[in-house]
């Protein structure tokens, strides 16, 4: 139970990595979450925000204490359906937890080169090697060029 500890144990990490594939699964050549390893990312980017670190933990916590996944051999011995609905079940239970994790899962997710690749993001750095600009048009300053002066000169 890592609300516990704090910390992902090796069954936690699993358990993750199972929850990542039925939340994005696999699309034509583009691996599911899970199996594209982000597992570990989406943990290390927790550790940089107490929300999400939180949120993850809490997630995993009701998972690990769901007594239908625990009794029955825990989560990974379920059938993809009954995992499937297992997470629908921690989302009803617990909406604001399960979105800033969801939150988390799709700030490492959308990061990825591939899935940039998959769904045509052109991203880059901003000016000036970045996105091009239409020309400044100054007319858009005419209106308040003849403005008077509002302020006081110090």
């Amino acid at each position: 139970m890592p609300l516990k500890t704090g910390k992902l144990m090796d069954a936690d990490r699993a358990m993750l990595t199972s929850v990542l594939d039925r939340l994005i699964p696999a699309v034509d050549d583009l691996p599911s979450a899970g199996k594209m390893g982000l597992g570990s990312k989406v943990e290390q980017l927790s550790q940089k925000s107490d929300p999400f670190k939180s949120a993850l933990l809490r997630v995993l916590d009701a998972f690990s204490l769901d007594p239908t996944t625990h009794a029955s051999g825990g989560f990974l011995s379920l059938p993809e359906d009954e995992r499937d609905a297992a997470i629908r079940e921690v989302e009803e239970a617990m909406p604001g937890v399960f979105s800033k994790f969801l939150e988390l899962v799709y700030i490492v997710y959308y990061s990825e080169p591939q899935v940039h690749q998959r769904i045509g993001w052109q991203g880059g750095p901003v000016q000036p090697k970045g996105f091009a600009l239409a020309p400044f048009d100054e007319s858009i300053l005419e209106k308040a060029k003849t403005r008077r002066e509002f302020w006081r000169k110090v």
